[in-house]
């Protein structure tokens, strides 16, 4: 009786599952036509009549879903993934993971639901902000030597555009990608201070902090601009020397970290083959389960703890 109430309780589920997966892949494609609707109308007036647009009640709105607000974490990362892949990513993992608690491990339907659901969605938000921080710090590496050839330009008489056309052509990576984005905003019509905004809420680091209110105060009021991206560029590489002194002075603290979080479950793992039997209560018993997931997210606590301690802001 049981058995058959997990089956009804799973087949339940997984319908509830796959109509969710259509239905946002149905609100994927549907926001993608009037994305792209949108993109073509903008196009055109920005080319036949250069007027300055501003923002439409639609962006508002996507701005505040959650689809837009997926998308803009997902734009501030090199992960090459929609939000409807990445919602369908999530919902077959919660299916997995549900169909492993209820049928093979014997965890309640009903208290499996949380944990299923909460254990792909917290991963893949790690994943997401891990994969942000990598961007930022490599946009943030090759930036001063953006910031020279953007100079160069500059002093060879290029005007804006064409300056942040050469380093478009030079660079790779994340500087690559997003200085693409800024010439062709500036392309289609929209203002260097506005580009430059748009680019620093897109990577919110100090650095393009720097460099966008620099560059827009300098365009705004006529000053000396190659000679302040030089200063610019000089000021990250010394900022940039201080975060790697920072991080090697904190090394010891990152290692005692890493060490006392691996050693759990070495210790673990050496007990499980020494005497696989002495561990059995901690999987086999309802009350050994419990003690084992306090354990564990205590030690999760912990780790973070140490991180939080020995990561430095510089």
């Amino acid at each position: 009786m049981t058995l058959n109430l997990n089956l009804v309780i799973f087949a339940v589920l997984l319908v509830l599952f796959i109509g969710l997966a259509l239905c946002l892949l149905i609100h994927a494609d549907r926001q993608r036509r009037r994305n792209l609707a949108r993109l073509r109308r903008i196009r055109s007036e920005v080319e036949i009549y250069g007027v300055k647009l501003g923002r439409t009640k639609l962006d508002k709105h996507a701005s505040k879903s959650l689809s837009g607000r997926v998308q803009r974490h997902l734009a501030q990362t090199n992960l090459k993934v929609s939000v409807a892949e990445l919602l369908v990513q999530i919902s077959l993992g919660v299916l997995g993971l549900y169909s492993i608690l209820v049928l093979l491990l014997g965890i309640s339907p009903f208290f499996a639901i949380p944990v299923a659901v909460g254990i792909p969605v917290a991963t893949v938000a790690l994943f997401i902000k891990i994969a942000k921080a990598r961007y930022r710090n490599a946009f943030t590496e090759q930036l001063p030597e953006a910031l020279d050839i953007f100079a160069r330009g500059l002093r060879a008489g290029r005007p804006v555009s064409d300056s942040l056309g050469i380093v478009v052509n030079t660079a790779k990576g994340a500087i690559h990608r997003e200085f693409s984005r800024c010439y062709d905003e500036i392309c289609m019509g929209t203002t260097l201070p506005k580009t430059l905004a748009r680019l620093e809420t897109r990577i919110p680091t100090a650095e393009v902090s720097f460099f966008s209110v620099a560059t827009s105060l300098q365009s705004e009021t006529g000053g000396n601009l190659i000679e302040t991206m030089e200063g610019l560029a000089g000021q990250l590489r010394e900022r940039r020397k201080l975060r790697k002194k920072a991080r090697a002075l904190s090394s010891e603290a990152r290692a005692s970290a890493v060490i006392l979080a691996a050693l759990p479950f070495a210790v673990t793992f050496a007990i499980a083959l020494l005497n696989g039997a002495y561990l059995e209560p901690l999987y086999a018993d309802p009350r050994g389960r419990m003690m084992a997931m306090v354990a564990v997210t205590s030690i999760v606590l912990g780790v973070l703890m140490m991180i939080r301690m020995g990561k430095l802001d510089v």
